[in-house]
């Protein structure tokens, strides 16, 4: 082999290790995620924070993968005869096989990765929101505030309640 060939080989071995360590990451976030929502699901409030700090941790590591990755990226794109800034789109398809294919897996697998990373983050938002309403409303009631009703007749009425002590059970 040509030393611009090993060249190649060795950047884009380390490009894929990379983008191997970045899906690990990706997942661990997933489950992360999913865990925060099991909890919300639970009303399991005083974990929550630690599911909160664990999300935060996984997106931490996942930004600094990022850096690495963007450096080996440069690399891997100037030994192939590319600029820097390429793309992983353009550096698949100026390497060579087995590369070209490795890396259309990886670009594969991310766009599966990213796509469920989304849907749980759009769903972790939803709970955290109807969450948030219900202690308002519920704070609301404590409180003496009148609470908006359907009445009888199907028109909305109003209904004032006293205020009202919490016991444990709430």
């Amino acid at each position: 082999m040509s030393p611009e060939r090993d060249q190649v080989e060795a950047a884009l071995a380390q490009l894929s290790r990379v983008l191997w360590q970045q899906r690990d990451l990706i997942e661990v976030l997933e489950y992360r995620l999913e865990v925060q929502q099991l909890l919300m699901i639970a009303g399991r409030s005083d974990r929550l924070s630690i599911a909160v700090g664990e999300v935060e941790g996984a997106l931490d590591a996942i930004r600094t993968v990022e850096e690495t990755r963007l450096r080996v990226v440069a690399e891997a794109a100037t030994a192939l005869g590319l600029p820097p800034t390429a793309t992983l789109t353009q550096i698949r398809t100026a390497a060579p096989e087995p590369w070209d294919f490795v890396l259309g897996d990886h670009h594969s697998a991310f766009l599966r990765l990213v796509a469920s990373t989304e849907e749980l983050s759009a769903r972790s938002r939803e709970l955290a929101q109807k969450g948030l309403g219900e202690t308002r409303a519920a704070f609301s009631h404590l409180n003496g505030a009148p609470t908006k009703t359907y009445g009888r007749h199907g028109d909305h009425s109003s209904l004032s309640l006293p205020p009202t002590l919490v016991d444990r059970q709430f």
